[in-house]
This record gives C-alpha cells, sequence and structure tokens, in this order.
C-alpha cells in the first residue's frame, strides 16, 4: 500500500471520527460512541480500510499507555492515602467474589480454569476512560460520588498488573514464580505511594535541565517511555512502567505544566484507542452469534449493577448513592481488550471467545447513554433523600415515577439555592 492511499485512509477516518464525535456531543453523548462507531465503518467489517490486526493492537496499547500516565499523574495521593479503604477493599472485594463464582462455576462445569479466572478479572474491571467522561456530564467529578468513583478506577488500575501477571504465567504458579512477580509489582506501588504521600511535592530544577518550556510534553512523553520499556525487562505490563512515571511527575511541581501540555497528546490517543475498539468489532460475527453477546451483555451489565450496588452498601452509603455508583461502575473496561490480548497470547482462549470479549466490551462502552440516564434518576432521588429499596427499584424501572421524582428535585433544588441567597 503506498503512502498517499496510506494517507487519505488516515485522513477520511480521522474526519469521520471528528464528525461523529462533534454529533455526539451536540446530542449530549459521550464522544467515545463517535470513535467506536468511526472504527466499525471503518474496520474489517466495514470498508476495511484498516485490517492489520497489529496495526489495530498498536493503536489501542498506545492510547492505553498514555491514559495510565495521565491516570499516575492526576492521582492526589494524599487524598487517596486518606480514602484508600473504600476503593481499595470494593476492589478486592469484587476481585474475590466473581474468581471464586468463576473457581466455582469452572468445577462444576468441567470448565478450564484460566478461562473462568479471565472472566472474573474483567467482570470485574470497569471503562476509566467512559466513566471519567461520564462523572464530567454528570457534573459529578468532585463530589463524593466522584471521588469514590475515582478512587475504584484507581485501585482498578493498580489490579491490572497482578490479572496480567496471573494471565500470562499460566504455569508460574507451580513453580511459584508468579508470586514474586505479584509481590514486587504490588510492592513497588505501595512503597511509591508511601513514599510520595509522606513527602511535599518534589522539586525539580527544570530551568537548568529544560532550556526551553516546549521541551516540557516531549521530555515527560520519554520518561514515560523509557519506563514503560525498563519494567518489561523484568516482566512486568508496559502500562504498569508509565502508571509508576505519572505518580512520580504528578507529585513534582511540574504536574500541572505536564499535564497541561500532554493532555491534547492523550485526547488524541485516546480517540485512536476508541477508534480501534470499532476496528476490532466483527460485525458478521456479532450477526451470526448477537444471542450469546447480547445474553453476556445483559448479565454482565445487571449483575456489576447489583454487586457493585451490595458491595458499596458494605462501607453504609445509601442506597441511592450506592446504586449510582454501582450504575457508573457498571461499564466494563478497556483493559479488558488487554487482557484478552495477554490471554489470547498465552493461548488461554481462542479467537472465537476473543471476538465475544471484544463486542460484549465494545457495546458497553456504548451504553453510556443508558447508564447516565439511570444514574441521573437514582441521583434525583438521593437528592431528595429518599434511600428506600422499593423507591430505588420503581425508579429504575418507571418513567412516569422518575419523572415526579426529577420534577420534585428541581423544586428542592431551586428552594434551597434561594433560600442560601436570602442568607447571602
Amino acid at each position: 500500500m503506498n503512502n498517499e492511499y496510506v494517507f487519505a485512509h488516515l485522513t477520511i477516518i480521522i474526519l469521520v471520527a471528528a464528525a461523529s464525535g462533534i454529533l455526539l456531543a451536540k446530542l449530549n453523548q459521550p464522544v467515545m460512541i463517535g470513535y467506536i462507531f468511526a472504527g466499525i465503518i471503518f474496520g474489517p467489517s466495514g470498508l476495511s480500510f484498516i485490517s492489520s490486526k497489529e496495526q489495530i493492537q498498536f493503536y489501542s496499547e498506545l492510547g492505553i499507555l498514555l491514559l495510565l500516565f495521565i491516570i499516575g499523574m492526576e492521582l492526589n495521593i494524599k487524598s487517596f492515602i486518606r480514602m484508600w479503604k473504600i476503593p481499595t477493599l470494593f476492589t478486592v472485594i469484587q476481585v474475590f467474589v466473581n474468581a471464586i463464582i468463576a473457581i466455582l462455576f469452572a468445577t462444576f462445569f468441567d470448565f478450564p480454569i484460566y478461562i473462568s479466572l479471565l472472566a472474573a478479572f474483567i467482570i470485574s474491571l470497569s471503562s476509566t476512560a467512559a466513566i471519567v467522561k461520564v462523572l464530567e456530564h454528570l457534573g459529578e467529578m468532585r463530589t463524593d460520588m466522584g471521588h469514590i468513583s475515582i478512587g475504584i478506577l484507581v485501585a482498578q488500575d493498580i489490579a491490572i498488573v497482578p490479572m496480567m501477571l496471573i494471565l500470562k504465567g499460566c504455569d508460574g504458579l507451580k513453580d511459584g514464580s508468579i508470586i514474586i512477580d505479584l509481590l514486587v509489582a504490588i510492592g513497588l506501588v505501595v512503597m511509591l505511594i508511601r513514599y510520595l504521600g509522606r513527602k511535599e511535592k518534589i522539586i525539580i530544577p527544570t530551568k537548568y535541565l529544560l532550556p526551553s518550556s516546549d521541551l516540557t510534553p516531549i521530555v515527560a512523553l520519554a520518561c514515560c517511555f523509557a519506563a514503560a520499556a525498563l519494567v518489561v525487562l523484568f516482566g512486568l505490563s508496559e502500562a504498569y512502567g508509565a502508571f509508576l512515571t505519572g505518580l512520580f511527575i504528578g507529585n513534582t511541581q511540574e504536574r500541572q505544566n505536564v499535564l497541561n501540555s500532554v493532555k491534547p497528546i492523550q485526547n488524541v490517543l485516546l480517540m485512536a484507542f476508541f477508534i480501534s475498539v470499532g476496528l476490532m468489532f466483527d460485525l458478521h460475527f456479532l450477526t451470526e452469534n448477537w444471542p450469546i453477546v447480547c445474553i453476556t451483555l445483559i448479565g454482565v451489565t445487571v449483575w456489576k449493577i447489583f454487586s457493585n450496588t451490595l458491595t458499596l452498601k458494605i462501607f453504609s452509603i445509601e442506597n441511592a448513592k450506592a446504586a449510582s455508583i454501582g450504575i457508573i461502575l457498571a461499564q466494563l473496561g478497556e483493559f479488558s481488550l488487554v487482557l484478552a490480548n495477554v490471554a489470547t497470547q498465552s493461548n488461554i482462549i481462542d479467537e472465537f471467545l476473543q471476538k465475544i470479549i471484544v463486542c460484549v466490551t465494545a457495546l458497553s462502552l456504548s451504553i453510556s447513554p443508558i447508564l447516565i440516564m439511570l444514574t441521573t434518576r437514582t441521583k434525583n432521588l438521593s437528592f431528595l433523600g429518599d434511600h428506600s429499596v422499593s423507591s430505588l427499584f420503581k425508579i429504575l424501572i418507571s418513567r412516569k415515577f422518575s419523572k415526579e421524582v426529577q420534577t420534585l428535585s428541581i423544586k428542592n433544588e431551586s428552594f434551597l439555592s434561594k433560600k442560601d441567597n436570602a442568607k447571602l
């Protein structure tokens, strides 16, 4: 394929992705759905503009690498240390419960245990990229709901490392080597968080090291990729190295400068990631296997909402607020695709199961509008202080009741606003 042909294809894909993103934004929906749609159009099951699996996987992994780098920088370590119990225990409980259910399922149906563990890991994870956009859309980034959700996402991102190590080391459990890798990976994160949490911002003499501020994003990305390459030598994942680098840079006085300069690049690569999700989506496969894909999607989504809400209740969070967070976290994560790739490379799953995971994940990432609608309903109920189970169940299934609650919520908010203005 000549360079002019490749450039023309790339131009069309970016133009369609931009147009789809603008259209979804105008419709007040997450722009990532537009990117996924553009990927489906130009992928192997559409116009086949991009059909190379290696090329698709490269875009996906690059977007995830930068995503974890940014997450590391944005993580307020001191705040996370103060509230680490709920996110960490929530993630541990979710992974443990799903793993136990998966192992029992594997034993009862004589199913390979690593496939069951893969399913448990995937179900335990949520989409950082999608959920951050949902929280921004709902205006909940700086509320208790937002803080708890982001904390859980960070804990899940940290859990990715041991999950990948377990899947990569299918035989490692027998000789104990995988246990050592797990301890090293978790130990590094814990030590770095504890070290950075005790110190003030680290001072880097950037004026002497960088003669021009234009070099800031270049040097930051160089550190990110260098750390990613370095940890691979020790058998860990590139994304893990990027996350650690982000944690360190996020605790320096240059944090905001680096964030401002790198975020536009990350937005472009996240676009590439969501396009890659669409590229991996096989419409022909979905047409032939739609019953199993739809049943799996509905079952996983309902189970995640139920188990998320129930787990949050352990921490004495009110029903309506727990349900809101549970619904927000109901989407499958982008790391489902990474785990599926690792499982494929380790010969745990075949191409059929990989395509099932890709289809279910892509559709899960695309149901943000539905989850936003349901979360808005439960949030209104929470605002009114109604946390009864009957009201919670009713608001999820009754549009009429939802409108009544919304009207009351708006009136209550207006009354409180007038009351606050009167005090001033």
